[in-house]
């Protein structure tokens, strides 16, 4: 028995099959969903903010190319009840740093025990 059924639409062509006009705008709407459901908690690069934190660790500034990067750092905050939970920010901080997969976790430890409690 077969349970495959075709249905014909109105410009004859079988039902799930590409319609002209309509494959166009799933196509689309499909890369949207894909672009939005990909990016991460923090969308931010992290090996650019190890990079720069560290810059900002020893004294240097990265200057107007570090601002996005260090941003991205400073903008992960644990909140609970509309409270900052410093230690659990600081965790949630040391994890973006360590996803940087070259970077020295020493390096990144130092990091984020100077800036994983303050604010950016």
């Amino acid at each position: 028995m077969n349970t495959f059924r075709k249905t014909v639409d109105r410009q004859g062509q079988a039902a799930g099959n590409a319609v002209p006009g309509r494959s166009k705008t799933r196509v689309c709407a499909l890369f949207a969903v894909c672009l939005m459901g990909s990016s991460s908690a923090f969308a931010g690069d992290p090996c650019k903010s190890v990079l720069c934190m560290f810059g900002k660790f020893t004294g240097n500034s990265g200057g107007s190319e570090c601002r996005s990067a260090e941003q991205d750092y400073f903008s992960i905050l644990v909140k609970k009840h509309g409270n900052i939970k410093w230690s659990q920010t600081a965790t949630a901080r040391q994890d973006y740093l360590n996803s940087c997969p070259g970077a020295d976790q020493s390096y990144t430890q130092k990091i984020n025990d100077k800036f994983g409690k303050v604010r950016g």
